[in-house]
């Protein structure tokens, strides 16, 4: 009886510690399988120079926008320099040749009207002579005038006609000079042309001017510096590592655990780096695919040795600001973390 009364209470326990141990447990999936994330920021030069001054040390804190590396610039403001002058030269040929057009098409114009009244009075002037001239030869035959007055009344005439081919003459050089204004507007358009080439010339200058100095893309922490003052560096070469200050968590899933993980679930987070300190998050999105798809080299499974490995899945878990504002000092990019979802 004494024993039967010890398995009734052993099995009494048991069950009790099995529902505590189920009803804390049911519906959340774990793993240690996470770590914290952040984003990490390689600085490098876009130009090749030599390293003037370093304005940072390992571990400094650096705000967006912050000078972290100077390059050595003396080419590059001798490059804007000249751009300047460069803009300064065109400007002034575009000016000039604006000018140009401006008194070709005044003198054109001016050009034209004179030939245009001078072949007025000319035709005015043929009108008039012929006329004397009809007038004369009528008053010769009926002999009221002399044979000098009708050579003189036909001299007229003649250099009457003469003027007005000259008028016409003048005109038709006139309008040739609206050809001679084409040219000019067309040096004129590529004048300008010219400036903006120098414009943007000199705002290529300018911007190979900004790249000798290096700044921070974002708040973060310097974490490793490669780089020393007087050193010659390369375009995409690595100077500075940045560690952003933004943290998250991302855990690794069995694919059996994920099924119910929805975006927005509730996670609670422990750090070994942070002990006997509970944190709270929230799942904001899962991988597209497994781990194993984004490897180097994918498994190939269709070679005929197959062996069932059940895969991972990549969950990223962001911190309730007011869980992790305490403490976002201590929180560093590659700690481990204890997660627990709540599906």
């Amino acid at each position: 009886m004494t024993k039967r009364k010890i398995g009734i209470a052993l099995a009494v326990v048991l069950t009790g510690a099995g529902s505590v141990w189920i009803a804390a447990n049911w519906g959340i999936e774990q793993t240690d399988d996470a770590q914290l994330q952040s984003h990490i920021y390689q600085v490098s030069s876009r130009i090749p120079g030599i390293v003037d001054k370093v304005l940072v040390d390992a571990n400094d804190p650096v705000q967006p926008d912050q000078p972290l590396v100077l390059l050595d610039s003396g080419d590059q403001r001798m490059q804007v320099l000249r751009a300047e002058a460069d803009l300064i030269s065109a400007r002034r040929q575009a000016d000039a040749a604006n000018v140009t057009v401006g008194a070709d098409r005044s003198d054109a114009s001016a050009g034209e009207s004179q030939a245009h009244g001078d072949q007025l009075d000319a035709r005015a002037e043929v009108v008039r002579t012929a006329a004397d001239l009809k007038r004369y030869q009528s008053l010769h035959r009926q002999g009221a005038a002399t044979q000098q007055q009708v050579d003189l009344a036909k001299s007229q005439y003649q250099q009457s006609l003469g003027r007005l081919s000259r008028s016409k003459g003048s005109q038709a050089t006139a309008r040739s000079r609206q050809a001679h204004i084409q040219v000019d507007a067309s040096k004129a358009a590529a004048a300008l042309a010219g400036v903006l080439q120098a414009q943007a010339a000199l705002a290529t200058a300018k911007l190979q001017l900004s790249y000798t100095t290096l700044r921070a893309p974002a708040a973060a922490v310097v974490g490793q510096r490669q780089v020393e003052a007087g050193q010659g560096v390369q375009p995409s070469q690595g100077l500075l590592t940045l560690v952003g200050r933004d943290v998250w968590v991302e855990a690794n899933f069995k694919e059996t655990q994920v099924s119910r993980m929805r975006v927005g679930n509730r996670a609670d987070l422990h750090l070994d780096g942070v002990p006997g300190v509970g944190f709270h998050g929230h799942v904001t999105s899962l991988s597209p695919a497994s781990g194993a798809r984004f490897a180097l080299l994918p498994p190939d499974n269709a070679t005929g040795n197959f062996t069932k490995v059940v895969q991972r899945v990549t969950v990223r878990i962001d911190f309730d600001p007011s869980s992790i504002a305490p403490w976002k000092g201590r929180l560093k990019p590659g700690l481990s973390v204890m997660t627990s979802v709540h599906t």
